[in-house]
């Protein structure tokens, strides 16, 4: 007996097809992080990047403890243990590496972003099948180009729990089906496993896909399906024990805080122009310049990235299409079908609240501020800061909006609707090219370690408590707190403890608060790290309470105290006192207005309008200041209030200060924030009370288009400080 091993040309087809839409989505997963980035040796997460790091710190501390109840407990990052629901760092999958033996192997986060690019194309694929279309060809465009939408690559930046937007393409998938035909106990099912599933990867999902449920519930009352009314109910029930469970197992009530109440609303809406005004377009000359995007929106401070809902040249060409098929039907005088409204209108409402909800209670149209809507209060005001970011809500609405717009065009003539589906999708890929040059970059390197390195890798400090003073919600300065992280992290690594965490929710104590113990040298036995962060200063301030201490270390960001860190590479000794009230200066001049000092002689731009500094011009910038009239044996300080310009790659500056033709000291100078860098003049390098001509040596200054001058630093101000 002969068997066939040929396969037919259907079933040729079906292969590519699945091949198609599950490898491509990978290759591009690949292009983008590596394919070593599930793996937890791979480079990035030795060192991972802003709020990945404590996504990971909170998940290696986690996997390294023993089981407790709920199974999401982590001990160690706070006073208290608190569950890794508020750490976002993926509780399901957190919890199956662990249960598996291979936490100490891979990285939720790698793992979830490998995943999720081909569930993303699946997710439309399922969409779009329910919605009716069937050509193949169609198909793959539309996954394709799921994984090419805007809105998705900007949660790669660094939220890797909302990459999940699949969750939702799912939900949208049984919303549609079950109102064409029925909700079924199989389509309950998938709205229980999807909301199971959300509660376990990121809060903010179940929002959207209770929304379709709710549309799929009304949507059998409305069209008055047999045993609706007994259907829907239990339906109900089980979709919110889908919820309650896992909610409960997983800890949610074991490190939640305040959430902001009112004042937390209103700041990351989506602009009501938003899914159609250009961001992070490539159409639109909007290029990556290594912190963001040249030309974006932001009216408010806080559109440009939680209020992201751009769709995409490509999308929006197929919406216009669709819109345009639309009115040529009315024109026409087509109707809807018999039993539209009743099918449709409850999705309809459901995408239309969500919207709104998006919008919220701060109103945008462009950068117009339109009005604002009275905020709720109390309680339920409470609730409703829980997700403060609410400009998310348009996911749904607007996935539902290109899968329509992808229905519509693959019913015109196969030739005009795959051809107009192609061009769209080359759009799509060209547009959105930007954002996924700069989610690479986030993840080309490592981050950049703002402690020494000898110090991050010291044995003494190994097993012992970490304290910081401010801690992390109590900081008033973006990058203290990512030192805080930072150093969480390898606290963590090493067997530490910490007194702060950035969390989801704050749980750190009163900021005013100050510990006695804070302000005395350790005692013996006293393992404690005293960590105070600087605020840009370099006395004073939060650095006060330590000023008496005769255990403490200077580092870049601010100070450790503390025994046993004596002779650390890249720890300065303080002396007690050295960190009281801040000294005036004995001399300061201002670069951040007008008219331009006398003191600088070459290597300094013009004063830029509305600047906060002066940026120096070329790789030599040089100034004249009076020294000291008395210099003590310590010497005096130059003190610089200062900013990195870069380009692409973001990376610091290099600035070696020279006085008298004489090298004192390099620091690297970081961009984002001006801070404050402290150069050391040495007794006997000058002569008291003679103009000193100091040079700063600028070797990594560059350009950047469209500006053409080689930027170092922009210094807001020069002090010296006897």
């Amino acid at each position: 007996m002969r068997f066939s091993t040929s396969l037919s040309r259907d079933q040729i087809e079906r292969i590519a097809f699945v091949a198609i839409v599950t490898i491509v989505p990978i290759l591009l997963c690949g292009f983008m992080f590596g394919f070593d980035i599930p793996l937890a040796s791979a480079k990035f997460w030795v060192r991972p990047k802003n709020d990945m790091i404590a996504m990971t710190a909170a998940y290696e501390a986690y996997v390294r403890q023993p089981w407790t109840f709920p199974i999401t407990m982590v001990s160690g990052l706070l006073p208290k243990p608190f569950s890794i629901v508020f750490s976002d760092s993926i509780p399901w999958l957190s919890v199956l590496l662990k249960a598996s033996g291979l936490g100490p192997y891979f990285n939720p986060l790698g793992v979830f972003l490998m995943i999720s690019y081909p569930l993303q194309a699946w997710g439309m694929v399922a969409l779009l099948r329910s919605l009716g279309v069937k050509s193949r060809a169609a198909l793959v465009i539309g996954g394709l180009m799921a994984v090419m939408y805007p809105t998705w690559i900007a949660r790669q930046f660094g939220h890797i729990a909302l990459v999940g937007h699949w969750l939702i393409l799912f939900a949208l998938a049984l919303s549609v089906s079950s109102a064409r035909f029925g909700l079924t106990a199989k389509r309950i099912g998938g709205f229980a496993a999807l909301a199971a599933l959300a509660t376990g990867i990121h809060a903010y999902h179940l929002v959207p896909i209770a929304a379709c449920f709710g549309a799929a519930l009304l949507a059998e009352l409305t069209q008055r399906r047999v045993d609706a009314w007994k259907r829907v109910p239990i339906a109900a029930v089980a979709v919110l024990t889908a919820v309650a469970l896992p909610a409960f197992i997983l800890g949610y009530g074991e490190g939640s805080g305040p959430t902001g109440g009112a004042a937390a609303i209103g700041l990351y809406s989506m602009n009501v122009l938003g899914p159609v005004w250009p961001q992070a377009s490539n159409v639109f000359g909007q290029y990556w310049t290594g912190g963001w995007y040249r030309g974006t929106l932001d009216p408010n401070g806080g559109q440009y990235f939680e209020g992201f809902q751009f769709m995409g040249v490509g999308v929006l060409l197929l919406v216009l299409a669709m819109l345009g098929l639309a009115v040529r039907d009315l024109i026409d005088g087509r109707r809807p079908e018999s039993g539209f409204w009743t099918r449709w209108a409850p999705l309809i409402l459901t995408m239309t609240v969500l919207t709104l909800w998006a919008i919220g209670w701060v109103v945008y149209a462009g950068p117009l501020h339109l009005f604002d809507v009275p905020k709720p209060s109390g309680k339920i005001a409470e609730i409703v800061g829980g997700y403060r970011a609410h400009g998310r809500f348009f996911w749904a609405p607007g996935y539902l909006l290109m899968a329509l717009a992808i229905n519509w065009t693959s019913r015109l003539p196969p030739r005009v609707g795959l051809s107009l589906l192609g061009v769209a999708f080359a759009v799509q890929a060209y547009d959105s090219s930007p954002l996924r040059q700069g989610v690479r970059h986030i993840f080309s390197a490592p981050d950049t370690l703002d402690m020494p390195k000898a110090f991050a890798e010291s044995p003494v400090i190994r097993g012992r408590p970490w304290v910081f003073r401010p801690t992390y919600f109590c900081s008033p300065n973006p990058l203290d707190e990512r030192v805080i992280s930072q150093m969480a992290l390898i606290a963590s690594r090493t067997g530490g403890t910490s007194n702060t965490f950035a969390t989801a929710r704050s749980n750190d104590a009163p900021c005013a608060s100050v510990d006695p113990a804070l302000t005395m040298d350790a005692a013996p036995g006293d393992r404690r790290m005293t960590i105070v962060m600087a605020n840009g200063k370099m006395e004073g301030g939060d650095l006060q309470p330590i000023a008496r201490r005769s255990d403490c270390y200077r580092f870049k960001r601010g100070v450790v105290c503390g025994r046993d860190l004596a002779g650390i590479d890249g720890l300065a000794p303080v002396l007690p006192g050295e960190l009281a009230i801040e000294r005036p200066p004995l001399l300061s001049i201002r670069l951040d207005q007008l008219p331009k000092s006398s003191a600088l002689i070459s290597g300094w731009a013009d004063l830029d309008p509305g600047g906060k500094g002066l940026w120096t011009v070329g790789h030599k910038a040089l100034f004249e200041l009076d020294a000291p009239a008395k210099i003590g044996p310590g010497g005096f300080f130059v003190d610089i209030v200062a900013i990195a310009f870069s380009d692409e790659p973001v990376r610091p500056q290099r600035a070696t200060l020279y006085a008298e033709g004489k090298r004192l000291e390099t620091q690297n100078v970081d961009t984002g924030n001006f801070y404050t860098y402290r150069f050391k003049v040495p007794n006997g390098t000058v002569t008291p009370g003679k103009p000193v001509r100091f040079m700063f040596d600028l070797p990594d200054a560059r350009s950047a288009r469209p500006d053409t001058r080689v930027l170092g630093i922009g210094v807001q101000e020069i002090r010296i400080v006897q």
